[in-house]
């Protein structure tokens, strides 16, 4: 009897499907048809060498996909289920640094409000007086440094404080596909990227994110931290935490969508359904980047999504 691994996720798009190993971080693209058997072995758990294509059982076997076992140990192989848990009420908090005294607000909130990560885009070397600030705090947890600052790119991390180069392509590229359990789980149920965070401008504006249009309260409000408990609560600043992927027009049909962290901001058709204004750069009916050739656009290909429908114009070849 063989048995397949419980850390295999199979996610299957229109015109391919991706392969998963969390043990191993690996990625396979693989044609629909052989996803079909694969889900079926994933669904079924137990089975025999010979109920599985010749072909298609050498590669579970090389890739250490599947094992062999003794059948009286089958009930130690408990099955899988995806469970998305998250003790804090905000994960993230991002903000724009304009001021010193700003960023004193921002790391109460932290502390207050129990939000472990804090996200800073800043140019001005003030990572001393940054860490000098969150030594004897439990709150934040983390701190990155978001930069274009190239002194700053070249001091080496701190404890708690990490440095990165601000990357300024396009939000959703080949690069920027993240495998990995947390973020999968995360996206069944949720939007990945508007999902438990709150972002602060330079101005001091409140929002969900940077690209939200409705703000919220400001820094110099008096009773910030009361007014922001009651905000981060309501369902108006949480409108796109559940738009998670299986409910938007294309991204539905990805075999990317738990794997991508996507910026833009889904608009409302109905109850049930939402779509996106731009597009993506990448074409799920055609499996290609917007950098590949024989890429086409979803407009040239005849997708149509906007508040009015969704619908696939176009012949396969």
């Amino acid at each position: 009897m063989f048995v397949i691994s419980s850390n295999l996720t199979l996610t299957k798009g229109y015109k391919k499907s991706i392969l998963g190993n969390f043990k191993n971080n690996e990625l396979f693209h693989i044609e629909n048809n052989q996803a079909v058997e694969i889900h079926r072995l994933i669904k079924k758990r137990f089975f025999k060498k010979e109920d599985v294509t010749p072909g298609l059982f050498d590669f579970l076997i090389e890739n250490r996909m599947v094992y062999k076992i003794p059948e009286n140990i089958k009930n130690n192989f408990p099955e899988k289920k995806l469970q998305y848990a998250s003790k804090y009420h905000i994960e993230f908090l991002i903000y724009n640094y304009s001021t010193s005294l700003g960023i004193d607000k921002v790391i109460d909130i932290c502390e207050k409000i129990c939000i472990p990560n804090l996200v800073i885009h800043l140019n001005n070397n003030i990572i001393n007086q940054i860490e000098e600030k969150i030594k004897d705090k439990s709150f934040p947890e983390s701190v990155t440094i978001v930069t274009n600052n190239k002194e700053m790119l070249l001091e080496k991390n701190r404890f708690r404080i990490l440095i990165t180069q601000k990357d300024n392509r396009p939000f959703v590229h080949r690069d920027s596909v993240d495998f990995n359990y947390q973020l999968f789980v995360e996206s069944h149920f949720h939007h990945n990227y508007f999902n438990k965070k709150i972002y602060i401008g330079n101005k001091g504006e409140i929002k969900n994110t940077p690209e939200s249009v409705d703000v919220f309260a400001n820094l110099t409000d008096l009773n910030l931290i009361q007014k922001l408990n009651g905000v981060i609560s309501s369902n108006k600043f949480q409108k796109l935490w559940n738009v998670h992927k299986d409910i938007c027009d294309v991204c539905k049909d990805c075999e990317f969508k738990y794997m991508c962290v996507d910026n833009r901001v889904p608009e409302q058709r109905n109850e049930k359904e939402w779509f996106h204004s731009t597009e993506c750069n990448y074409n799920p009916y055609i499996g290609k980047w917007k950098e590949e050739k024989e890429y086409v656009s979803l407009k040239q290909l005849g997708v149509v999504s906007n508040n009015l429908e969704f619908s696939l114009n176009f012949t396969e070849n």
